[in-house]
């Protein structure tokens, strides 16, 4: 394991953090501040929304524009200030508007964190070394996906009520929000310590650059991005209404919650953090396998295996009652998270060069975003209507959207069939 792949990656740790308390707690936090559950899908918006706007911009600015601090390190602090800040505000809103406003703010700046990071992969290693480097990025987004999802329960077992007053977020998920503050500043701040750009000619802005070149090289990113894409929307649609449904749907069927106020619902939702940390710990540990086995089998065979294990474990969320059994169905969906933060990178990665990098990642997020942004928009609709109010189904859509992702995968061209030497 080389210091500096784990270097350029311990950053995730705080952010993930971050995350992972965010995805088990918003839907929780909304609730509690009155919104209905109709709802939570459009309320979920910002992530997608600022992931779609934010993170292709600040991508192609860091590939053009350098300072003396590097192209990627100015956009990392300061994005990471804002991040802690909304950190802090957010569990103390009073209103469901604070709310959302707060973590507009966040998920701005979350995203705008993510593109330059995730582009130190390309700038700083090389390319023998890419699947090692994203893999090692997933490691540490499991961990500290983890270690935030369980953060609430945990901190509910050392006494903080769990429990929300309306118009009020629980104790235990305030601390939690605070602590995932300091958990950036420190992870974040060891990879700008320890991390060094490599000096480049083209740090500045590129007014020699020809642009005809430059057109050819999105043309033939786009060329290799194009099958990717839909699988990506498909595995990443199915996600997102595990991450706004989850609650509700585990709050009761399996608590027998009525109220985003009594004690069921919060030791409901607090399970459900249990489960997102089981699935996020599921991730980082089969991240460490997953370079071999694509090696072994080809990225695009283990990709469609991770996604078909994460549809059956999706899918079949909506009837366990079991605490065991939930969490085996998030381990399932572990194995699929580790296989979607890895094995689309390096299905596409190979036609990157630095130059392309922020653009690359920019595009990738692009393809996470829409399916969650075509999920908010109509979830809502979907639940009033067809669905009747019943949110217990939505999981097994999710499931059947991730097989789709599986398929999809075995169709993608054998360009990374495994080599066998003599």
């Amino acid at each position: 394991m080389r210091p500096r792949t784990i270097n350029i990656s311990i950053g995730y740790l705080g952010l993930q953090i971050a995350f992972g308390i965010q995805s088990a707690s918003l839907s929780r936090i909304f609730q509690g501040l009155g919104a209905p559950v109709e709802q939570l899908a459009l309320l979920w918006l910002a992530g997608p929304v600022t992931g779609l706007l934010i993170q292709p911009v600040v991508g192609a600015l860091s590939d053009r524009y350098g300072t003396r601090f590097g192209r990627r390190r100015p956009y990392i602090f300061g994005s990471a200030l804002i991040v802690m800040a909304a950190l802090v505000t957010l569990p103390l809103a009073a209103s469901l508007a604070v709310a959302v406003a707060t973590i507009w703010l966040l998920e701005a700046a979350m995203n705008a964190l993510h593109a330059p990071y995730r582009a130190l992969v390309a700038d700083t290693l090389p390319v023998a070394d890419h699947a090692r480097g994203y893999a090692m990025q997933t490691v540490f987004i499991g961990l500290g996906a983890l270690a935030g999802a369980c953060a609430p329960m945990l901190l509910a077992q050392a006494g903080l009520s769990n429990a929300a007053l309306p118009g009020q977020t629980p104790p235990s998920i305030r601390f939690a929000f605070i602590a995932a503050a300091a958990a950036v500043a420190l992870s974040v701040g060891w990879t700008l310590a320890t991390v060094r750009e490599p000096r480049r000619a083209d740090a500045t802005p590129p007014v020699s650059a020809p642009k005809a070149k430059r057109f050819a090289a999105v043309a033939r990113l786009w060329r290799v991005l194009r099958p990717v894409a839909a699988i990506q929307f498909a595995c990443w649609f199915g996600l997102y209404l595990l991450w706004v449904y989850a609650t509700p749907v585990i709050a009761a069927n399996v608590y027998g919650a009525t109220s985003p106020f009594d004690a069921a619902y919060a030791r409901g939702a607090d399970f459900v953090g249990v489960l997102f940390g089981t699935y996020n710990g599921v991730a980082g540990i089969f991240a460490f396998v997953l370079p071999a086995l694509f090696r072994r089998f080809g990225v695009r065979r283990v990709h469609a295996a991770a996604l078909g294990a994460g549809a059956v474990g999706l899918a079949a969320l909506a009837s366990c009652t079991g605490p065991i059994a939930l969490m085996g169905c998030a381990g399932l969906i572990g194995v699929a998270y580790a296989s979607m933060l890895s094995a689309p990178f390096v299905l596409a990665g190979r036609v990157v060069t630095s130059a392309t990098a922020g653009m690359f990642i920019g595009a990738m997020n692009i393809f996470i975003v829409v399916p969650q942004l075509v999920a908010g928009l109509t979830m809502g609709w979907i639940i009033a209507h067809p669905l009747q109010g019943s949110v217990v189904p939505v999981l097994p859509l999710g499931g059947l959207a991730m097989l789709a992702g599986a398929w999809l995968s075995l169709r993608l061209p054998a360009v990374d069939e495994p080599t066998r030497t003599a």
